[in-house]
């Protein structure tokens, strides 16, 4: 049997299976977990056909935040796996959210790309562009495919202003087809070096981003699942919202890295792949 203070792992699959909770809905990374680049990964269009043949509500969660909604819906279908919009959440989504909750009628400077301006502007944000930067009132940071020196010390001007900071995600790189590429997290961490100011991060594993993957499953936490490949970003975004937490071995987690867990990121499951979802 299992250590009762280790995560279920492969090995002992049939009793973890056993204790898993009556799930009616799953929350599921892209990057790693049900895709890796512009790929699915082997198996999992048809595992989620079944699982949603047999009424379980399926939404997809990225801290990818280059893409517009509609882009990574567009990519997913592609890839064979049916979703909407609705399905879908992004980190810029969430940022564009928590922006207007927090920060209604100001003026922000967006630093990334497509995802996140568009993101702003669904919501409403006034944005400025980088000529009238000096008059933003707060910055939102995304992976900006454009970033240089200029735009770092361009941003940092404005935050030494007294501009707030806020970041979509932190993850330091993500799966990609030949292995992993950077993610988002450096670019905030350069501009956080620089300026000794610590942005607001919304997206994986923030209390936002757990709130807003229950709306879009709409059940409560005790009823979902999340699934997904990062400790820090899967895992303690499902431990802190109140939902089950399988880890799926797939992209930027070992075994060993689980076992050797945290308790704050230590999942309920361990599996191969999304494939052993029962």
């Amino acid at each position: 049997m299992a250590d009762s203070n280790q995560p279920f792992a492969i090995c002992y699959l049939p009793y973890a299976i056993c204790h898993m909770p009556t799930i009616s809905g799953f929350v599921f990374d892209v990057d790693g977990c049900v895709a890796r680049g512009n790929h699915a990964l082997p198996g999992v269009p048809e595992t989620l056909a079944v699982l949603r043949g047999r009424g379980i509500r399926c939404a997809f969660l990225t801290n990818e935040n280059q893409r517009t909604r509609a882009q990574v819906v567009e990519k997913l279908n592609g890839l064979g796996i049916p979703c909407t919009q609705d399905d879908v959440l992004t980190s810029a989504t969430i940022a564009a959210h928590v922006t207007n909750t927090l920060h209604p009628n100001k003026k922000v400077l967006a630093v990334g790309a497509a995802g996140l301006l568009e993101a702003l502007q669904l919501v409403g944000v006034t944005l400025v562009d980088w000529e009238h930067a000096n008059e933003a009132q707060v910055v939102v940071m995304g992976k900006d495919p454009d970033f240089n020196m200029k735009r770092l010390d361009t941003v940092c001007q404005t935050l030494w202003s007294g501009a707030d900071f806020i970041a979509t995600n932190l993850d330091a790189k993500v799966p990609s087809a030949n292995g992993f590429i950077p993610a988002t997290g450096p670019m905030i961490k350069a501009v956080a070096y620089a300026t000794g100011k610590e942005p607001l991060v919304t997206g994986k594993p923030s209390k936002w981003a757990g709130e807003m993957a229950l709306k879009a499953l709409g059940i409560a936490p005790e009823h979902g699942a999340v699934v997904g490949d990062a400790l820090e970003q899967d895992i303690r975004m499902g431990k802190d919202a109140g939902l089950f937490s399988i880890l799926v071995l797939t992209g930027a987690t070992t075994q060993e890295m689980a076992d050797n867990a945290s308790a704050q990121v230590k999942p309920d499951l361990v599996l191969a792949d999304v494939n052993q979802l029962p």
